[in-house]
């Protein structure tokens, strides 16, 4: 099934524009319907609003919060130019960020997301988005762009983090239509031999194989870095322009609190990541 609806979800930080870029690629590529939705809770700026202000400061303060909800919309608006208006919508919610992007990426066949970057604007905290948490709470694919990103994730080469697990085999399922265009593909694990839970009879590579993929194999020694800087480095040795990796399969509490691949690579990939959970 072809990507017909694809969600773009926006916060006017840095990533925000490299997400943008990528998701009109994908529309393009796919003549799909583009969403791009702007969550922002409850911004911190109006709860500064009392009674006792003076009408103006009080008019500032929304109007400053105002704004920032038009810049982002303005923005959506001019990247998005070459998307078809028919093709083309907008959602601003309030409500709670990560609850309400995870909820209508739930409806789409791919969340497209800016790499998360801490906004240092006061006020705006209320926007921040965590990509790897949306993949895990949505349990739909979740397209990371890191800022200032601007190569095409399509015909070029792509590595897929392979373990055997449940998440790594819902990522390469909602990777291959991507993947397809590609080049090649590099099935990489870091530490074991990446055939080593295979069942008889069938391997990944002759899976990808049978979709008329180039693949290659590559077992990458585990040493003093971690997993997720093995894997960064490596996509970048190797000129990838994709990396495709299961979200979380250990617990997120477990990762936020001793360190994870999902989150640590959620956070500084240098490359577009596609990760579901």
């Amino acid at each position: 099934m072809a990507l017909k609806n694809i969600l773009v979800a926006i916060n006017g930080q840095r990533g925000s524009d490299a997400a943008l870029a990528g998701a009109v690629s994908l529309q393009r590529h796919y003549d799909a319907h583009l969403t791009g939705l702007f969550a922002h809770g409850g911004s911190s700026l109006s709860h500064h609003v009392k009674p006792w202000m003076p009408k103006s400061v009080q008019e500032a303060i929304l109007e400053a919060d105002t704004r920032s909800h038009s810049e982002v919309r303005s923005r959506f608006e001019q990247i998005c130019a070459p998307v078809p208006k028919a093709q083309r919508h907008y959602i601003d919610s309030g409500g709670p960020v990560q609850r309400t992007v995870a909820a209508y990426a739930r409806l789409f066949d791919v969340t497209v997301v800016g790499m998360h970057d801490r906004n240092s604007e006061y006020g705006q905290s209320h926007t921040e988005i965590y990509p790897d948490r949306v993949a895990f709470d949505s349990g739909r694919p979740v397209l990371i762009f890191p800022p200032d990103h601007a190569r095409d994730i399509f015909g070029g080469r792509a590595v897929v983090a392979w373990d055997g697990g449940r998440a790594a085999a819902r990522a390469l399922a909602d990777a291959m239509q991507i993947l397809e265009t590609g080049k090649s593909v590099e099935i990489v694990s870091v530490g074991r031999a990446p055939f080593q839970n295979s069942l008889p009879g069938v391997d990944v590579a002759q899976v990808l194989d049978r979709h008329d993929i180039d693949v290659t194999v590559t077992e990458l020694p585990r040493d003093r870095r971690s997993i997720a800087d093995t894997l960064v480095e490596h996509c970048g040795a190797v000129g990838a322009g994709l990396l495709v990796m299961g979200a979380y399969e250990h617990s997120p509490l477990r990762e936020g609190l001793i360190g994870g691949v999902t989150h640590d690579i959620a956070l500084r990939a240098r490359l577009p990541v596609l990760m579901s959970h």
